[in-house]
């Protein structure tokens, strides 16, 4: 076999061609391949959102239909809360008038007077306003001694004797008492 050299060909050039080729071919292999990639990373993301967003749109339509169907329940709800707020607030206001009408009946308890007690009203600020009856002039005016004993005094911070009444059909009559009474502890 006899081999020939040709001394015209540019074969150092050549090899560079060749080279820059592979690098070429490289390149646009890395190129083609970061490419797809990044169309595959957003095709996935793509997908990914898209049945996120499904999803919310199906719980979406759900609670739709949950608060569309439940909103008569709703509206009991809002009036139960508003229900609740002003028994809140009527607590809070509340005198305790229970509590001061035991204790009152627990001071005239001794002279025998609970079942003469005609009306009771007290405030938020222990004002009180009660009256009593009494059958005869005489028994009114022993009411009115008890109310002036000082262990009786002590259960108010202030008593005073509005009016003393007489009825004009039966000999009744009536004493009309204002008053602050202390709180109870």
């Amino acid at each position: 076999m006899k081999r020939r050299i040709n001394l015209f060909s540019q074969r150092i050039d050549n090899q560079t061609a060749k080279r820059y080729l592979r690098y070429g071919k490289r390149v646009t292999y890395g190129v083609l391949l970061f490419g797809v990639v990044t169309l595959m990373v957003f095709f996935g993301t793509y997908v990914f959102l898209n049945k996120n967003l499904a999803d919310l749109k199906t719980k979406k339509n759900t609670y739709n239909r949950y608060i569309l169907a439940n909103q008569s329940f709703n509206q009991e709800i809002q009036h139960f809360i508003h229900k609740f707020s002003l028994l809140k607030t009527y607590i809070s206001t509340d005198a305790e008038g229970y509590r001061y009408y035991q204790s009152l009946l627990s001071i005239v308890e001794p002279v025998g007077l609970t079942d003469n007690i005609e009306s009771f009203s007290i405030e938020n600020t222990h004002e009180v306003n009660f009256s009593l009856s009494a059958s005869t002039y005489e028994e009114g005016i022993q009411t009115l001694a008890f109310f002036e004993r000082p262990e009786v005094l002590k259960h108010f911070d202030s008593l005073t004797l509005e009016s003393f009444d007489i009825s004009q059909n039966i000999a009744e009559y009536s004493l009309n008492f204002n008053g602050v009474m202390k709180p109870l502890k």
